[in-house]
């Protein structure tokens, strides 16, 4: 038998708190879970006073990144960012292990509460596994920033791109080129943070950590 066991020995129908937690002698518990990667772009830091305009998710070895876009019509109708929360936890259902960047801090609960603001269901406790690369990334580097910008320059990856502040401001009232520019560079944080995932993957003992 094989089955994998916890630092206790036991199994995960005995002990599941133990592999919950990543408490389990087999390292690579996560290989054969479906792992995505999140990134949303917003027009404030804050979910009460601000709306979703922009989404990513990127399926461990998959070219294609799925989103979600906010329109003009929606942000000054009253429907805001309605759809996309709907549609980014619909896809969510697809996805045993979500990971973001700072995710802890902003992306998780800023869906949530947009999600529970509109009445619909956020993953439950225990439903979906969480890795937050900023944390991770804060233990095994030592730099000068902790910003994804400033550890993928200094790892050799590509890609990151950066928006002005202006750019924000225009956001909220829907121009549609700086919405463009947007999803372009939200497209790119995905793609990057799954560069950055590979790089980090045999270092770090992976837990599973709710979202």
């Amino acid at each position: 038998m094989n089955e994998p066991r916890c630092i206790h020995r036991h199994t995960e129908n005995t002990h599941p708190n133990c592999f919950r937690i990543g408490l389990i002698k087999r390292p690579d518990w996560w290989r054969n879970h479906r792992i995505a990667y999140l990134d949303i772009e917003t027009t404030a830091f804050q979910a009460d006073i601000g709306v979703m305009i922009h989404w990513c998710l990127k399926h461990q070895g998959d070219d294609r990144i799925l989103e979600s876009r906010i329109t003009k019509e929606e942000l000054f109708d009253g429907r805001y960012d309605r759809r996309l929360v709907k549609e980014l936890l619909e896809e969510l259902n697809n996805v045993d292990i979500v990971v973001t960047f700072f995710g802890k801090g902003f992306d998780v609960p800023f869906v949530r509460s947009r999600a529970m603001f509109y009445g619909m269901k956020f993953p439950s406790f225990g439903t979906m596994i969480h890795w937050d690369l900023f944390f991770y990334c804060k233990r095994l580097f030592r730099l000068t920033r902790k910003s994804l910008d400033r550890i993928t320059t200094f790892l050799g990856i590509e890609g990151k791109t950066h928006l002005q502040q202006e750019d924000w401001a225009e956001a909220r009232y829907g121009d549609k080129a700086i919405l463009d520019k947007i999803m372009t560079h939200n497209r790119e944080d995905v793609k990057i943070l799954e560069m950055l995932h590979e790089k980090m993957e045999d270092q770090v003992k992976w837990q599973r950590t709710s979202i």
